[in-house]
């Protein structure tokens, strides 16, 4: 299997992407069911309720919180971190560790999630990257060790 070097790193690859955002989704997932335990919400009303339009609202702004509140601390998400990755700019190599960059990342990264082509977009990129990683001209690498 070829490794591919960007800006110094190697390239995250496609599998540890996917495990990484699948241990993050679980986390999520867990804290919503807490959160929805404490207001009292049952979690057959979560599993059960219907797609409502706002909810893509919904997933803009969490994304727009989650963006802002990880990436200055763990340049990434907290599946990148988990999983020793980063988020860098695809132009100039540097970390992609300010607040609203992130935020912007991962608002894309959870809306476009309800459409398919953007989230598997991955399958067939070059350089590992999904659509909203195009649009924000970022890639996933994998730490240093000194890092």
């Amino acid at each position: 299997m070829k490794e591919t070097q960007n800006h110094g790193y190697k390239l995250a690859s496609k599998g540890k992407r996917f495990i990484a955002s699948i241990i993050e989704s679980v986390l999520f997932i867990l804290a919503t069911l807490i959160i929805y335990s404490i207001l009292g919400i049952s979690i057959s009303e979560y599993w059960n309720s219907e797609f409502e339009l706002i909810e893509i609202g919904y997933s803009a702004i969490i994304g727009l919180i989650v963006g802002a509140i990880f990436f200055p601390i763990f340049i990434g998400t907290l599946g990148h971190k988990i999983f020793n990755l980063k988020v860098i700019s695809t132009e100039t190599g540097e970390d992609y560790n300010r607040a609203k960059k992130g935020a912007i990342r991962e608002c894309l990264k959870y809306v476009l999630a309800y459409f398919l082509i953007p989230v598997i977009w991955i399958l067939w990129d070059n350089n590992n990257q999904n659509l909203y990683d195009k649009l924000t001209k970022t890639i996933v690498v994998e730490k240093n060790r000194n890092e």
